[in-house]
């Protein structure tokens, strides 16, 4: 899950929802990160920068979701899968899957990557939480 913690250089920390078409085999969980394609979202590939958040859930044989759109400004809290030992601040890290199959996290990763790495906040081990930007 991304889950909005900063809007850097705002007063307002809360984004900005709009109802987006997506594919009725698509299931999203709240925060997961996704793109626009072919009219609608869908969830975001591995090296590919996501555009949008959703907001809530996209349950099978719905046809719209809540998502927001994502600017440079915002800081995101996730979770790394992988071991983040060889991380540091600065990284380009790519997005990953969870057990879901929802693009809901980062990998330790670093080639082709398109998350920021902001804050490690000592993060160990997989599953540890890290602040990321796009």
């Amino acid at each position: 899950m991304f889950k909005l913690i900063k809007i850097q250089n705002s007063g307002v920390n809360v984004p900005e929802p709009q109802k987006f078409y997506k594919p009725s085999a698509l299931k999203l969980k709240a925060g997961d990160a996704l793109i626009i394609d072919n009219g609608g979202v869908t969830s975001c590939p591995a090296t590919t920068t996501p555009t949008h958040i959703s907001f809530s859930v996209g349950k099978y044989n719905e046809l719209e979701v809540l998502a927001y759109e994502i600017n440079e400004n915002m800081i995101f809290e996730t979770t790394v899968s992988g071991d983040p030992s060889s991380l540091m601040v600065g990284d380009k890290v790519t997005i990953g899957k969870d057990v879901d199959n929802s693009s809901a996290n980062v990998t330790s990763t670093t080639a082709s990557g398109v998350a920021t790495i902001v804050d490690l906040m000592n993060a160990s081990k997989s599953g540890d939480k890290i602040n990321v930007k796009f």
